[in-house]
């Protein structure tokens, strides 16, 4: 039995505006603009979001078309929740959060594939921590200066 692979998802710096970054991840997450809104709504409800981060159908269609370009930090929160990606990723492609190094983007990306990560077997498991564990020790072994943390 074949397992139906998923996509991977593509960067937000591949897109040019944030309207088609998170047309482009509703689309991948097979998700209607009502899905979205019912998403947001619910989790309000449950107080796992603020309520100024409500969404509508018409304001999730006009930022997918550009008609609006600088959503608030809380329709950011709002998406990012329903999308189940980084908020830290929305406010940098709008402009909210400074470029740092290439730290974040890395973060960001390594965290989206992980994300990606379905039903994985825990002999997979295993061999992905074991290949961490390999980088690992070629950045000692090559003398390599570990990251600092923070």
């Amino acid at each position: 039995m074949k397992r139906r692979q998923k996509p991977l998802l593509k960067s937000p710096d591949d897109f040019e505006t944030i309207g088609e970054y998170v047309s482009y991840i509703r689309q991948i997450r097979d998700y209607t603009l009502k899905d979205v809104v019912e998403l947001v709504r619910t989790a309000i409800e449950n107080k796992e979001i603020d309520s100024q981060c409500s969404l509508s159908r018409g304001y999730i269609s006009n930022l997918e078309t550009g008609k609006h370009s600088q959503p608030s930090p809380f329709k950011l929160k709002a998406l990012a929740f329903a999308y189940k990606i980084p908020y830290e990723s929305l406010l940098q492609k709008v402009g909210y959060w400074e470029k740092q190094v290439d730290k974040l983007k890395q973060d960001t990306t390594l965290t989206l594939m992980l994300k990606e990560v379905d039903n994985m077997t825990d002999s997979e498991i295993q061999s992905v921590m074991e290949y961490i564990d390999f980088v690992k020790s070629r950045r000692t072994k090559n003398h390599e200066k570990r990251p600092e943390k923070g």
